[in-house]
């Protein structure tokens, strides 16, 4: 029996392991078979109940994650599609074929879940000119699986985003799982015959594994879904970020704890910068903002890039602070001594 690959999680990048306050729930509430358990002591993960969906890859935020996925490239009907079967498609012996291309799995039946798909896969595939995908798949509505994003949900805002910024959006298509296997097992030439036949192209090239070859991950090093998208700041985001000036106070920790640097201090300015395309969605900004000047919002059109800020020195303690300049009022004191409350001392007590 072959050995199949489970989630593994790196522990440094998980928002847990940067700040206690980290309200990221996103791989337990995902996962059917409760694998993955959050206390106030810890992490937990179960490989035991845990059959390798991979649902918890896409849902990670901070990509802590990793499962790679069993998805095959092959050129179909003049262009680069790419294949995927979800292990609730039934027949042992193409879901087994698959595994065993990738190299993950060789035992048939643990491809895991077609919404483990996330942006990124899609978004590298885009990249390397494969708009077209090709999926068999079980009765998804029927399925335990069912608890988070659908794929098919991710499709519709990236392509919106795409068809923003002039480009072409990506086709998925499902198939047939004998279509599917046809695609995948074939030899034969191409039978292209216009769009009715398009599921019916085959070339002689042998297919080739598209996610997960050590080449792909080299060229195309994991990084936020915006930093793949092309040219269009101004267009959709998968997270936008605004700050309120009327309740920021310019403690920094929002840019100290980014770990993508999606807000960034500007001290030659000053000014807080906004990188919308490096933003994850992790939260952890708006989990160590006191004052909840910090804002997130899915798959939205960037209206700001910076917060200008005001230089000030505190004559309570000395240091120098800053405030937003969109403030109408500025406080004198800095915020730790504004709500320290401190008063002068009448007398002093020398030993």
């Amino acid at each position: 029996m072959g050995e199949v690959r489970l989630p593994e999680l790196d522990a440094a990048r998980c928002v847990h392991a940067a700040i206690e306050t980290a309200s990221c729930r996103a791989c337990v509430e995902v996962c059917p078979r409760k694998a993955w358990r959050l206390d106030d002591a810890a992490l937990e993960f179960d490989s035991g109940l845990c059959d390798a969906c991979g649902l918890c890859v896409p849902a990670c935020p901070c990509q802590a994650i990793d499962l790679p996925l069993a998805l095959i490239s092959r050129p179909v009907a003049g262009t680069l599609a790419v294949l995927a079967a979800c292990d609730r498609a039934g027949g042992d012996d193409v879901v087994g074929a698959v595994a065993s291309q990738a190299g993950h799995h060789e035992e048939p039946g643990h491809i895991g879940c077609l919404h483990a798909i996330g942006l990124g896969e899609l978004l590298r595939a885009y990249r390397a000119g494969q708009h077209v995908w090709l999926l068999a798949h079980g009765d998804c509505a029927a399925c335990p699986r069912g608890q988070g994003e659908k794929l098919f949900s991710r499709l519709v805002h990236l392509n919106a985003a795409l068809r923003q910024r002039g480009r072409r959006p990506i086709v998925l298509r499902e198939v047939t799982l004998a279509a599917w296997s046809a695609l995948i097992n074939s030899t034969g030439a191409a039978e292209a015959q216009g769009r009715r036949g398009f599921f019916r192209a085959l070339t002689q090239q042998p297919a080739a594994v598209l996610i997960g070859a050590p080449a792909l991950l080299e060229k195309e090093p994991a990084k936020p879904p915006g930093e793949y998208l092309p040219d269009g700041d101004d267009a959709l985001m998968p997270w936008v970020i605004s700050l309120n000036a009327s309740r920021c106070v310019g403690c920094h920790a929002c840019s100290r704890v980014c770990p993508e640097a999606a807000i960034e201090f500007d001290a030659e300015t000053p000014a807080y910068r906004l990188r919308h395309r490096a933003c994850t969605g992790c939260a952890m900004c708006q989990d160590v903002c006191q004052h909840h000047a910090v804002i997130l919002q899915p798959w939205a059109e960037p209206t700001q890039w910076a917060l200008p800020l005001i230089e000030q020195r505190c004559p309570g303690c000395g240091v120098v602070f800053y405030t937003p300049a969109e403030t109408p009022i500025h406080t004198r004191s800095c915020w730790v001594c504004a709500n320290a409350k401190m008063k002068r001392r009448l007398y002093q007590v020398m030993a």
